[in-house]
């Protein structure tokens, strides 16, 4: 299921959930498509279920849909490209297969075909299935155990070449408490960075990542997650670069089972605000989401 919600920062901070929306598998019993990770690109959604074996692109705003059948078994991301001379975007889709990093397919969404990327990762994805995908490339952090003084760093993925580059972090560090990465109005990187020492977080925002090859990161917030909040690992955020407030869930694991999934919203101030507390199977997305009319082809 996704949920398009409305973040108020005025007053008490609060999030409203405006409307809900499904999925109908035409090949599934089900009266929905039971969604399991969910990764975005230009008002697109890329869509897979728990089994892994039924994936499909989806504009939330159109109802456009397209359904795949996957060769194997893996993780996806969904890339923008440019197909012609006029500046038109195509869309592909990624698969790391099965968490083999020289085991990469493309799937093209204007021929409707799969093929085998003849790429080699010299490098360890790590958090595979929190990529993001922005300007033509999806990111996901990384590590390389024959470069262990590099720490964690990010690798993007060129849906035009086809190729892999990496990216530095703001901050060199091996291990990290609590790292996430997001997206800030279609044009900037940013990524939330919690030191395995401290409690304090840090939010860095890069320029506008298509206006030049240099990528600098400028720290736009810093935040004191208290150690009860007991937020380790992966988080979502998003985080409004102007108002200086961050919105971030996690997965409660102290909650016990049923696990909870549980939203915040924390500003410059740093006055922590619990907005959600819900019951959950998996790891909720936050997307900043602008509506679009890009068609599928």
């Amino acid at each position: 299921m996704v949920c398009l919600m409305r973040v108020n920062l005025y007053g008490i901070p609060s999030i409203e959930f405006k409307v809900e929306l499904s999925l109908v598998d035409p090949q599934a019993s089900l009266d929905h498509f039971d969604i399991f990770t969910v990764s975005h690109c230009n008002g697109l959604l890329l869509c897979n279920n728990g089994e892994y074996n039924r994936i499909v692109v989806w504009n939330p705003c159109t109802g456009q849909t397209k359904w795949i059948e996957p060769r194997k078994i893996g993780s996806y991301a969904l890339g923008s490209y440019q197909a012609n001379k006029y500046g038109d975007n195509s869309y592909k889709i990624l698969c790391w297969c099965d968490g083999k990093n020289n085991e990469f397919e493309i799937y093209e969404i204007n021929s409707s075909s799969w093929r085998t990327l003849d790429v080699t990762l010299d490098c360890e994805l790590e958090y595979d299935e929190c990529g993001m995908s922005l300007k033509g490339k999806t990111y996901w952090f990384a590590s390389d155990e024959n470069e262990e003084q590099l720490g964690m760093f990010l690798v993007s993925f060129d849906y035009t070449t086809e190729r892999f580059e990496r990216l530095l972090l703001p901050c060199k560090s091996i291990y990290y408490k609590t790292l996430s990465l997001s997206v800030v109005g279609e044009e900037k990187l940013s990524v939330l960075l919690q030191h395995a020492d401290t409690s304090r977080t840090e939010i860095w925002v890069t320029n506008k990542i298509d206006e030049t090859k240099v990528v600098k990161w400028s720290k736009v917030l810093t935040v004191d997650l208290k150690p009860e909040l007991d937020i380790c690992g992966l988080v979502r955020f998003l985080v409004d670069e102007e108002k200086k407030f961050l919105v971030f869930g996690h997965l409660n694991l102290k909650s016990g089972v049923p696990i909870k999934q549980e939203v915040y919203i924390v500003g410059e101030e740093n006055k922590v605000e619990k907005v959600y507390s819900g019951i959950t199977s998996s790891m909720a997305n936050l997307f900043d989401y602008v509506p679009s009319l890009t068609q599928i082809q």
